[in-house]
This record gives C-alpha cells, structure tokens and sequence, in this order.
C-alpha cells in the first residue's frame, strides 16, 4: 500500500512538470496594454500592442528572454546563451518601479553575490526600448507624444494656468 502511494505521488509530481511549462505562457499578446506608473501627473500611456506587432513580429526586439526561447540581447546573453529564456512578458518582473527605495537598495545589498546590481528601474527600462526605437524609425519622440500631463501634473510642475506670471516668451524670468 506504502509503495502505491509513492508511485501516485511521483505520478503527480511528474505530470505537474510536464504542464508547468504551460502554465503563463502567453498564447495571444494583449492588444493594448495602459501603462500608468506616473498617472497622479499624466494621464496612462496606452501602449498599441497590435500596432507595433505590425512593425516586427520578432518579441525580443522589446521583449528581452523570448517567451521559452533563448536570450537575444547581446549583454544578457554573455553570460545566459543557454538560458531558456522567461515565460514573463511583463517589464515590472525584472524592472522594478523604484529602483532607488531604501527597500530595494536594502535588498539588492543583502546579497553580496548578486549580479544585476545596475539593472535598470522600470522607467528607464521603458524609455530606453521605447525612446530609441521610436528616435531611430522617425516615430513619435517627444514627450508630449506618449505623455498627456493631467491638471494636477500642471499644478505640480507650475505649468499651463498655473504657471506664474511674468515671465518672457523665451521662458527666462525678468
């Protein structure tokens, strides 16, 4: 009876491997996705996923480990080129929203081995793919063209009706 019972378990154990792989892997991309790390200031950058799947349809020009497929970016793959690659698409799984929290600056030292200490924050990892492409293929770059400032982003940056008087066109204060 003992001996069933281990042969039912490892033939769970098994099966759970076997579909594991699975499990979050990401049979059709959304079609847009809102990114709304700074919405207390601007309103949601909505991301048309299906427009800039027209553009390439290689995932790894944004999406750096291919979803169960090797590692493409040069600087990953000097060290994981027999990395399976992730089965996350989202950025804020590797890139955190505030790289420079004492949380994290606390963790990140809590681990003398670790490696990744200059991975960049989400932000920055947005910008970068984001911005450079866009710069390089003549897209939309300015920040206006993704960013739309909310009133209370006017209101904090003292801009629009609620920037002081008196200044000049050039934008210098007398």
């Amino acid at each position: 009876m003992k001996s069933r019972k281990i042969w039912v378990w490892r033939g769970i154990v098994a099966l759970f491997f076997i579909a594991a792989p699975a499990f979050g892997t990401v049979d059709e991309p959304p079609a847009s996705v809102s990114i709304g790390s700074l919405s207390h200031l601007y309103s949601e950058v909505v991301f048309d996923h299906d427009l800039h799947l027209s553009v390439t349809d290689d995932c790894s020009v944004c999406h750096h480990h291919r979803f169960g497929k090797g590692v493409k970016e040069e600087r990953c793959a000097r060290c994981h080129s027999e990395s399976q690659g992730t089965f996350s698409a989202r950025c804020s799984d590797c890139h955190v929203e505030k790289p420079f929290s004492v949380e994290h600056i606390m963790m990140m030292e809590a681990d003398p081995k670790r490696y990744h200490i200059d991975m960049t924050g989400l932000k920055g990892a947005y910008h970068l793919k984001c911005y450079n492409c866009h710069a390089a293929m003549g897209a939309p770059s300015e920040c206006g063209d993704c960013h739309a400032r909310s009133d209370a982003g006017d209101r904090f940056y003292h801009s629009g009706i609620y920037a002081p008087a008196g200044g000049s066109p050039t934008g210098k204060h007398e």
